[in-house]
């Protein structure tokens, strides 16, 4: 863990993670073990504020935290004057390319290293110092974060190491290196470890992190532990360089009555990424076809509202999401889904 995450004394990392979550806790034990300064934040909704007082250099967060990030840096972007939104959306597409290049192992182009760095002093440093302005990179893990969410972060100049482990594999697998990220991987195994996929597609580990068995319960240890394998219950893939990529949860597989398997998380995190969205859970198992069901993000959604000029809604939730114009902006994401 400490020689993937390359932290050292003169970092601070602002931590709100729960500690009893496995990722944050092993994150902890590594800023100890390399002299890091650890602040804790108030709590998650005081984030905001507490990035622009501690000004961390390092920052680890779940995909989740990302894309609301995302969300409220593209809708705080395109909330100015019409001459300030297209700058904003013009340096954003000028730092894809260059995102898209160094998360294939390419070096950008002249042009769009130019581009961007014009880009970087217009607009993209406004962005990381409204962060603090100190953060090296992003640290994501429990859960794969979205291809477009991580080009994001890598064009507006905030690098993120994404990871991938389990609690059974204390919790740490595979980490993308920093100075060969690739897109849509989880990186390679950390030293120690050794990855094979099963048949089935399943993912199997072995190495000194994994751990002894489940307490007190045997059968369950019998049912994950074989051979000196432990089955994740992930499905994914190696590619010929030796980076993992996750599809989804094996038991979280969906079935339809037609026989054909869906693989509703990166469906649902399409769906999240959305900043007027909060939840999304695809349902599908032995059904004829698959459908969402969607929580909205209230707040987010009348800021939607009032940026586009629609009336607010006065009466109960249930009014509001009867509202043609409203449900026609859920439609609109399904249907680029």
């Amino acid at each position: 863990g400490a020689k993937a995450l390359e932290v050292h004394q003169e970092d601070v990392a602002l931590s709100f993670l729960p500690l009893g979550h496995a990722f944050e806790r092993m994150v902890a034990y590594v800023y100890l073990l390399c002299g890091v300064t650890v602040v804790f934040a108030e709590s998650f909704e005081t984030l905001g504020r507490d990035i622009l007082t501690v000004k961390p250099t390092v920052l680890t967060g779940v995909p989740r935290v990302y894309e609301k990030l995302h969300g409220r840096i593209m809708d705080k972007g395109q909330a100015g004057s019409w001459l300030k939104t297209a700058l904003f959306r013009w340096a954003i597409d000028t730092g894809k390319p260059r995102a898209r290049a160094i998360l294939q192992g390419h070096d950008p182009s002249p042009l769009t290293s130019k581009q961007n760095a014009l880009a970087d002093q217009l607009v993209f440093d406004k962005i990381r110092v409204g962060l603090g302005g100190r953060i090296r990179y992003l640290v994501s893990g429990s859960a794969p974060l979205a291809t477009s969410v991580a080009e994001f972060f890598y064009g507006i100049g905030l690098p993120v190491i994404e990871g991938y482990g389990l609690t059974e594999t204390a919790p740490i697998l595979t980490v993308n290196p920093p100075e060969a990220p690739r897109a849509g991987t989880v990186g390679k195994t950390v030293e120690g470890v050794e990855l094979r996929i099963a048949a089935d597609g399943e993912i199997l580990a072995r190495g000194p992190n994994v751990m002894p068995g489940y307490y007190k319960k045997a059968q369950a240890t019998t049912d994950v532990l074989k051979d000196g394998w432990f089955h994740t219950g992930d499905i994914g893939a190696i590619d010929p360089h030796g980076y993992l990529s996750i599809t989804d949860r094996k038991k979280d597989l969906l079935v339809t009555s037609g026989g054909k398997k869906i693989a509703p998380q990166p469906i649902e995190a399409v769906l999240k990424r959305s900043p007027i969205i909060s939840e999304a859970v695809v349902l599908g198992d032995r059904r004829k076809y698959a459908a969402a069901l969607i929580v909205p993000d209230f707040k987010a959604l009348d800021r939607r509202l009032q940026d586009l000029g629609r009336p607010p809604h006065h009466g109960s939730r249930q009014e509001l999401l009867a509202r043609s114009d409203v449900l026609a902006l859920y439609q609109e994401i399904v249907e680029a889904l």
